[in-house]
């Protein structure tokens, strides 16, 4: 290595949503991550960071982490389709989910982030004993250093509201 010169180490990343809800007696959880990570796999790796990080801190029974560029758009409406690079579905205990029959399922666009911050290219569906590879190479399991976006997150209560209902006035 060359004195002085730092790799670009990537996997930075800020929630931009975050809702806990309920379905039957299932509690469910979905994030969404800007980042800046350029390749797929990194996005994957910084995906599966936060959906373990997220299942260890607010034990829910499916972690949804979707990852999205930090050029691309910041508002919920527009964080869909090819806003979204990489999505990490996570269920600890699959039994306990009837949305998935095995652990993980990992999706991601296999390409890098054009300038605007979409993404346009083939999706992969990622196999189990890769994604389980790609877990274990993780070191440290934390958050979102929250260093690419300055706003705070819109976290969503059960109900589905950012906001408290106003009162109906005449």
């Amino acid at each position: 290595m060359i004195p002085g010169y730092q790799e670009e180490v990537g996997g930075h990343c800020k929630t931009v949503y975050q809702s806990e809800f309920r379905r039957g007696k299932e509690k469910r959880l979905i994030a969404v991550i800007s980042g800046d990570d350029i390749e797929p796999n990194q996005r994957v790796k910084t995906g599966i960071r936060i959906a373990r990080h997220l299942s260890e801190t607010l034990n829910p029974d499916l972690v949804i982490v979707q990852v999205a560029d930090h050029r691309g758009p910041s508002t919920r409406a527009k964080l869909r389709g090819s806003a979204i690079g990489a999505e990490i579905v996570y269920a600890p205990v699959p039994t306990k989910s009837l949305a998935v029959s095995q652990p993980w399922e990992v999706r991601y666009v296999n390409t890098v982030a054009a300038s605007s911050g979409y993404y346009f290219g083939d999706r992969v569906d990622m196999p189990q004993t890769e994604i389980e590879a790609l877990a274990h190479e993780i070191e440290k399991v934390s958050g979102c250093d929250g260093d690419m976006v300055e706003a705070e997150a819109e976290t969503v209560a059960a109900a589905g509201h950012s906001e408290p209902a106003k009162p109906a006035g005449h």
